[in-house]
């Protein structure tokens, strides 16, 4: 009975997506987003300065809850993160980054754990990285999964997090940051409660695996480095100054296939199928045509 009256009250979910030169590939999120098993929720996207056919097709779509903002300047994804924050109307707020792909019941499952579970300050799940010129399928953040307490370190996933807008609202995005303005964000929010929950499952597709090289994961590492000491923050500092030296000592001796792997663990045969099932055929469909 509980379940059913969660369902029956349908509250609105707003989705944040940005995007910049994203088309073809944005609309394979787009069609993702349709595939929902859950109908009420609208989907602010942000256009932040697209040189490309980006506004052309963002405009042409006629699903009326697409709610579609142009910027006139590429911003940063910090900028277009905070409009979409600032332009969402509903009582959760979740993230779909342009290129990327959600389970069909991901807003469902999410919406009825923090309607039933009101201490929780967002639920997140585990996520499955994916490329278009590669059969490698990464599954992250399936580590501790259940009841967490934020401690500074055990940051939950951003992009397959459902927030709740009346913390959402109370925080920001630091448009100064052009790497890591997620999970400064998530440092902010969870400050307020940092109680979370993992849920065990795979609920997000993070299409990352073709553009991962060497060169990114050092020069992130150094990124992260610079960040955290200009923020005082000598923990974070120090794991990552570890990972940069470990980069530079040992990355000419690995192959990318080795690393990804150390970015988490393979799929297994469940998370395998339901990626075939849910995504391959919008992959096939419209992404793997911006590689022709």
């Amino acid at each position: 009975m509980e379940k059913e009256k969660i369902i029956q009250q349908d509250p609105l979910v707003s989705i944040m997506m940005p995007v910049y030169n994203g088309y073809p590939l944005i609309k394979a999120s787009v069609e993702s987003l349709k595939k929902q098993n859950y109908s009420n929720w609208e989907c602010i996207i942000i256009d932040d300065g697209s040189t490309d056919d980006t506004p052309v097709y963002l405009d042409s779509i006629e699903d009326s809850r697409f709610i579609v903002h142009h910027l006139n300047n590429n911003s940063g994804r910090a900028v277009a993160r905070q409009k979409a924050l600032e332009l969402c109307k509903g009582k959760y707020i979740g993230m779909l980054d342009a290129e990327d792909l959600i389970h069909p019941d991901k807003i469902k499952i999410q919406v009825q754990f923090l309607e039933q579970h009101e201490d929780f300050s967002l639920v997140t799940s585990a996520l499955c990285s994916f490329g278009t010129k590669t059969d490698i399928l990464l599954v992250r953040g399936a580590t501790n999964t259940g009841e967490n307490i934020f401690n500074g370190i055990n940051h939950p996933v951003h992009a397959p997090s459902l927030y709740r807008a009346e913390i959402a609202k109370k925080c920001s995005y630091n448009s100064v940051l052009r790497l890591g303005e997620d999970q400064d964000f998530l440092e902010k929010y969870l400050s307020f409660n940092p109680k979370f929950f993992i849920l065990n499952e795979v609920l997000y597709y993070y299409s990352e695996l073709d553009s991962v090289t060497k060169q990114k994961i050092k020069k992130n590492y150094y990124l992260y480095v610079k960040k955290y000491f200009k923020e005082k923050n000598y923990k974070q500092t120090f794991i990552f100054a570890l990972k940069y030296i470990y980069s530079l000592i040992f990355f000419p001796f690995m192959s990318i296939d080795s690393l990804l792997y150390k970015r988490g663990r393979k799929a297994n045969i469940k998370e395998t199928n339901e990626f075939l099932k849910y995504c391959k055929p919008i992959i096939d469909g419209v992404i793997k045509k911006a590689y022709k």
